[in-house]
């Protein structure tokens, strides 16, 4: 059995600043004009990760049933690592854009501290970034936009 750490594991803060280098937090300076949110990029964005994430899932079935049988090898591994990254950079690249709505609010809110906590109940550490993209979406959605 071919065993290996696959970027999808360890999906967290790293390498975040690179998917969205240049995005800047202007909510948490006091009297910053706040950047217009685009729904459309956002609906984009979200498309691309959805099927960036069934793309994924896919290949990460079909390189477990091989697995499984004994017959995985490290080319078919490194196929499913292309699609494990790209569920990545999809993923990082939709939570660095701001929050357009309420629900989008909620979807962020879920993937940082929803369903894939650890069975212990404590969730994944973030990236100091990470938490200021959420708070600034926090902050400018409900309203609390000066601290």
């Amino acid at each position: 059995m071919i065993t290996h750490t696959t970027r999808r594991a360890l999906i967290g803060g790293a390498g975040l600043f690179a998917v969205a280098g240049g995005i800047a937090i202007t909510s948490q300076a006091n009297g910053a004009a706040l950047p217009a949110v685009d729904r459309t990029a956002w609906d984009q964005a979200f498309k691309a990760m959805t099927e960036a994430c069934a793309a994924c899932d896919t290949a990460e079935a079909w390189y477990d049933r091989a697995d499984a049988a004994g017959t995985a090898t490290d080319a078919m591994y490194a196929e499913y690592e292309r699609y494990s990254e790209a569920q990545y950079e999809a993923t990082w690249a939709l939570f660095a854009l701001p929050a357009p709505d309420h629900a989008a609010l909620l979807w962020k809110t879920e993937y940082l501290f929803g369903d894939d906590m650890a069975p212990s109940g404590s969730s994944p550490s973030w990236a100091a970034h990470v938490m200021d993209w959420y708070m600034a979406d926090q902050r400018r959605l409900l309203g609390s936009e000066a601290r």
